[in-house]
């Protein structure tokens, strides 16, 4: 989880800077949602100018990442595509498959929790995970997600339980019910 988020971080660093947030609304990447981001924290687009990341103390401490992918390449993992029909349960499922793909310590990842969830609108999934690194810290990760006519919408926040989860688990809720979809992307 840590080790792929700082790749993806470092490659666009000369690209796309890390900006303070002094004004929390915030555009996605390609202008399709909009967000209030936690004023204080961080931003950044990643390089393939396909997701949002915020983080409060640095991106390998605590980072909320929205990402929007085309239906057809929903979970790249996986290689599964969404729809728009898919349940959220269905939708979950295969966010969980994608991300015990991500690595070896995600592979043995325990589901904390699964429920619906409204997003902008729209009915979509809740999971709370949780799985340990490489050193034995415990990492969780709550992942919001949905599918409409046009894309598959993710937003997720991972930090180690240890403080940072805690800490700042209400500022991400708070992003969250922020999020809205414009159409526009």
């Amino acid at each position: 989880m840590l080790i792929p988020t700082l790749v993806l971080l470092l490659a666009g660093c000369a690209a796309t800077p890390p900006q303070r947030v002094d004004t929390p609304r915030t555009e996605g990447p390609d202008k399709s949602y909009t967000v209030d981001l936690p004023t204080g924290w961080i931003k950044q687009i990643a390089p393939d100018h396909k997701a949002l990341l915020a983080s409060r103390n640095g991106f390998l401490l605590e980072v909320i990442v929205f990402t929007r992918r085309s239906l057809k390449e929903a979970f790249p993992r996986s290689k599964k595509a969404a729809t728009a029909e898919m349940l959220p349960a269905e939708l979950a499922e295969l966010e969980i498959a994608e991300t015990k793909m991500q690595d070896e310590f995600t592979a043995a990842l325990n589901v904390l929790e699964n429920e619906p969830a409204e997003i902008s609108g729209t009915e979509g999934y809740k999971l709370r995970m949780s799985y340990k690194n490489s050193r034995g810290l415990e990492i969780q990760r709550v992942v919001y997600g949905f599918a409409d006519k046009s894309a598959y919408y993710r937003i997720h926040f991972t930090a180690p339980k240890l403080y940072y989860f805690d800490t700042y688990y209400p500022e991400f809720e708070k992003t969250v019910a922020s999020f809205k979809v414009t159409g526009k992307g």
